[in-house]
């Protein structure tokens, strides 16, 4: 797939701190990514190098293969962005505050504008005066501007602050339909990491201006190493038979200590490869143990960046 954004040695410096520290990474073509951090990290002094509103010390961003540093025009043609609050006219109506920015670029027609008006879920209030406008409403508002002139890459910074419970979800499900309908690349960054989770194939994890984590959401699921859990109706017996199962060749499986369910079983989680949990259940059943459930165990992205996050440092 075609890389949309490429992102090489992005340093950032003011008044000789460094702010952000030689940051690279790419987008694809149609791909979400979740740009993460605490405050303070150098998300959003990422993104506002990458959109052009902060002068790049050293490195490069390229937009579909052009310089923001030498053609900077050319790469913006390709580029939309909502950083932080976006603004409007709040005595025009939602229709007109787009027509105005509609009509700055050649690519953006009446019928494309009421298109992505439809697509965020705002052709409704069109008529309505921004002034009148949620603060989710108005979110809408900022990312159909930004989609008028039909960029490959679309950047969003925290577009979910504020937000209740559906409107959440409803920004969730048109990101994703951006991204699968259009083609759409999408770099987000939000605190909200369940939703992030749920949307993003991917997520760069930045700590104190440097990138310290960059993985695929359910990247789990491609390794040969499962993390399990497993309810037994005897935990001396499970434990022993673990015990000897671990022993000899076995020394990749680890186990945590039983815990007590209501109904008299016990959980136990254990961590092996793949290619043993078929011996792990014939011996626990040779045993004399009964295996109620096995279930995966999942480890949350909030579990992951708090993990990625606290073996560089404090989190706060």
């Amino acid at each position: 797939m075609n890389t949309i954004l490429s992102v090489q040695h992005l340093t950032k410096k003011i008044k000789g701190k460094t702010i952000v520290n030689d940051v690279s990474f790419d987008v694809l073509a149609g791909e979400i990514v979740g740009l993460l951090g605490a405050n303070g990290a150098g998300k959003t002094t990422t993104m506002k190098m990458i959109v052009g509103l902060s002068k790049i010390s050293s490195g490069d961003v390229k937009i579909a293969g052009r310089s923001m540093k030498t053609e900077f025009s050319k790469a913006l043609d390709d580029l939309g962005a909502v950083i932080e609050a976006p603004a409007f006219y709040p005595y025009l109506s939602g229709y007109e505050n787009l027509r105005q920015y509609q009509r700055l670029h050649k690519k953006a027609s009446k019928d494309w504008l009421l298109e992505v008006a439809s697509l965020v879920g705002i052709d409704h209030a069109l008529k309505q005066r921004v002034g009148t406008y949620s603060l989710g409403m108005k979110q809408r508002l900022g990312i159909a501007q930004a989609l008028l002139k039909k960029p490959k890459l679309l950047v969003l910074d925290e577009p979910m602050n504020g937000l209740d419970p559906a409107g959440v979800r409803e920004t969730r499900t048109y990101l994703n339909q951006i991204a699968d309908e259009l083609g759409v690349s999408v770099v987000i960054s939000s605190h909200q990491l369940a939703e992030i989770e749920q949307m993003a194939g991917r997520v760069i994890v930045i700590q104190q201006g440097c990138l310290i984590a960059e993985q695929q959401i359910g990247d789990e699921a491609g390794s040969s190493v499962l993390q399990l859990t497993l309810h037994v109706n005897d935990a001396e017996r499970a434990g022993k038979a673990l015990t000897e199962f671990s022993g000899g060749i076995h020394r990749s499986l680890k186990s945590k200590q039983a815990e007590q369910l209501p109904g008299g079983l016990y959980a136990i989680a254990i961590t092996l490869e793949e290619e043993q949990v078929p011996k792990l259940i014939r011996s626990l059943c040779e045993a004399g143990v009964d295996i109620h459930r096995v279930l995966p165990a999942h480890t949350s992205l909030e579990d992951k960046f708090l993990e990625w996050t606290t073996k560089r440092g404090e989190v706060s």
